[in-house]
């Protein structure tokens, strides 16, 4: 797992983490169909996971009636291992999202049983180079009572989340050569975007919501990463659903207050995820530039080395020097490192022309119009 980039993802319980995986990798067929650049499980257990919650979303579909309890969540830490193809003979991107049970983040209610764990997520989110946030589109925007409006830090886990990406900002600062990226994804969009089958535009009242509740989480990243490039892309998981109604228990103290909805299923209930795509081609930009600069140094570095073997090996030793490095072979070695090296430098040198066409082929395909880089 050396070579594999470390995508961090965090939220908090049923917020959507593994839907909003699972429609990357759907949406990726189709907005990389065409090009060479592709993506794809990498590995059984990965599939396997992806194809359950494919048939376990589509059999909720075709009921007729959308419950996000349908969709199992996660009961324990899984990692999503993918590959994306640039579409060269020897290049090949291997990456990793890290999925967990979204309640391990609200410090008062983690199993202690559970902590052990939970650092171990935290370092893995510290160390990505990407951090993904999904954020809840309806707690936000059906929060319509004071009362709901208190209960939304609690559900939203904004303090922890806030916590978290902190961490990840001052580790991305501390390696300001690397790219950094953070990208908030508002999840299950499908009823404030009017593109998709929905009725209503309140898209500009969602981009408001969000910047409100999570204000204190751009703040802290842009205070210790301002380096790090951030993104807002609101995601629809399903497509064909909208809410018809907003439920909140009745409990007095906001920390108990529980949300859900009831949605309706669009005729003729086909699944049309859309904004995925966007945060795809984020990851894949943002991966592929970071291997670009890697792979540039490492051929810097060859060529480099290349060049002192050529000249250690056309070096003039003097007569009785020259003599001795032709008896003892030793030329004939420097001769066959220099020769090495330098198929080496031209073979990196290569990789790296081929990174670069990925980059300009993926910097040909735009954000959609719900994207905004803040």
């Amino acid at each position: 797992m050396d070579n594999t980039f470390k995508i961090g993802i965090v939220g908090p319980t049923r917020v959507g983490k593994t839907s909003l995986i699972a429609s990357i990798l759907n949406d990726a067929k189709s907005l990389l169909a065409g090009s060479p650049v592709s993506m794809s499980a990498n590995g059984t257990k990965t599939e396997r996971r992806v194809a359950q919650h494919h048939k376990e979303l589509s059999g909720s579909i075709r009921a007729g009636e959308f419950h996000p309890g349908a969709v199992s969540g996660t009961e324990e830490s899984f990692k999503y291992e993918l590959s994306l193809d640039l579409g060269n003979s020897s290049q090949g991107i291997k990456f990793a999202l890290l999925d967990y049970p979204g309640g391990w983040i609200d410090s008062s209610r983690r199993p202690e049983e559970r902590q052990t764990e939970w650092e171990a997520c935290k370092n893995w989110m510290k160390d990505s180079s990407v951090l993904i946030v999904p954020v809840e589109s309806a707690v936000m925007m059906e929060a319509s009572s004071s009362h709901h409006r208190r209960a939304v830090p609690f559900i939203l886990n904004t303090y922890d989340i806030e916590q978290v990406a902190r961490a990840w900002a001052k580790d991305r600062s501390a390696k300001p050569n690397e790219p950094a990226l953070i990208i908030f994804c508002p999840v299950k969009c499908e009823s404030y975007f009017a593109d998709n089958g929905g009725l209503n535009d309140s898209s500009l009242p969602l981009f408001h919501a969000f910047e409100d509740h999570y204000r204190d989480v751009l703040k802290a990243v842009k205070e210790e990463a301002p380096q790090a490039k951030v993104v807002y892309a609101p995601v629809d998981t399903v497509g064909c659903v909208e809410i018809v109604k907003a439920n909140w228990s009745a409990s007095q103290n906001p920390e108990d207050v529980v949300f859900s909805a009831d949605y309706r299923v669009r005729r003729p209930g086909q699944q049309a995820v859309k904004g995925a795509g966007d945060l795809l081609i984020a990851l894949c930009r943002h991966m592929v530039q970071a291997m670009g600069l890697k792979e540039a140094e490492n051929a810097k570095s060859i060529q480099q080395s290349a060049q002192q073997a050529k000249y250690h090996a056309e070096k003039d030793e003097g007569f009785f020097g020259n003599i001795w490095l032709w008896a003892s072979r030793e030329k004939l070695r420097r001769e066959e490192r220099a020769i090495m090296l330098s198929v080496k430098a031209k073979d990196q040198r290569i990789i790296v022309e081929g990174i670069d066409e990925a980059i300009n082929r993926l910097a040909g395909i735009s954000f959609g119009p719900r994207v905004r880089e803040l």
